[in-house]
């Protein structure tokens, strides 16, 4: 069966939209006959890869940024179950800020890289938390997901079209924000209420924009590497989250390990924490996050 490519045409300010002849061309080389669909609103990529996999493709091929991939990863599950566990998942990178791309090439570059890459098979992460009216959302997640700060910036960038405007979103965010307190959760009994900046439940090093949080993680261990950003001032904040950025330590960042992870706000947390999957916000505490172990076949 061919392959079957979904792309998004906004991704990285609209390039991938106008060089998809380029892209289309290098990605034949790898995968010759393979069948391609834009891809337009919320949903719809998970939608396009579930079919695709109903259908019998074993390989799917996902361009765009972190959601389009978020959306993929999530078109492989119906119901919490597999689509077609043979099925192998490959990533062309295209997108602004993003945080999944496994150290790899963007664009053309990295089609033509899937003609040498292997087929490995990774972990994934899972989140169940609430709407903001008060109903049950659930999201697989690749590299990571997020609350706090970071979610409320995601949440914001998806509401407007305009990807250049994410340095304004970023600043609206950092001048609304105040750190909240939280309860976590995890393995071997710990338990604690934190002030928190906000927390990343990753899979890969990065998450947030471009955090550099984690950098021993590993997406096929079998747990998350968590990273706790205490609370702070705006300005201390903005700080943190630079030297993060540039891969420098940051003295208010923890790091736990643990196969789960729960998070909700305490009865002083006065306003919704928001979560993000892969850079889509889908949701608000109270969360809980579970290691889904090895059940993603993906290209690398």
């Amino acid at each position: 069966m061919t392959a079957f490519a979904v792309y998004n045409p906004t991704a990285d300010h609209g390039r991938v939209g106008r060089n998809w002849s380029a892209l289309f061309a290098a990605l034949k080389t790898v995968f010759p006959g393979i069948v391609a669909t834009p891809s337009g609103g919320r949903g719809q990529t998970a939608r396009l890869v579930r079919d695709a996999l109903r259908d019998g493709h074993l390989e799917i091929v996902a361009v765009g940024g972190d959601g389009t991939a978020n959306e993929a990863v999530n078109g492989f599950f119906e119901h919490g179950a597999q689509v077609s566990p043979d099925a192998v998942l490959s990533i062309v990178p295209a997108g602004a800020h993003g945080d999944i791309g496994f150290g790899l090439q963007t664009g053309v570059a990295a089609a033509l890289r899937l003609g040498q890459a292997r087929v490995h098979t990774v972990d994934l992460g899972h989140v169940a938390c609430l709407t903001p009216d008060g109903g049950a959302a659930a999201r697989f997640f690749l590299n990571a997901a997020s609350f706090g700060l970071t979610a409320d910036i995601a949440r914001r960038l998806n509401r407007t079209r305009f990807l250049p405007s994410r340095p304004i979103q970023e600043m609206l965010a950092h001048s609304a924000w105040r750190a909240c307190r939280v309860r976590l959760r995890a393995d071997g009994g710990h338990d604690e209420i934190d002030g928190i900046t906000a927390v990343g439940v990753t899979n890969g090093p990065r998450f947030g924009g471009g955090l550099l949080a984690a950098a021993r993680a590993d997406n096929a261990d079998g747990a998350f590497d968590i990273a706790v950003l205490a609370g702070a001032g705006r300005a201390h904040t903005r700080r943190m989250l630079r030297q993060l950025r540039d891969g420098a330590p940051a003295g208010e960042l923890r790091l736990l390990r643990s196969t789960r992870l729960t998070a909700a706000p305490i009865k002083e947390t006065s306003r919704p924490v928001w979560v993000e999957t892969d850079g889509e916000a889908v949701g608000i505490l109270p969360a809980s996050f579970e290691i889904a172990p090895r059940v993603l076949r993906l290209r690398l």
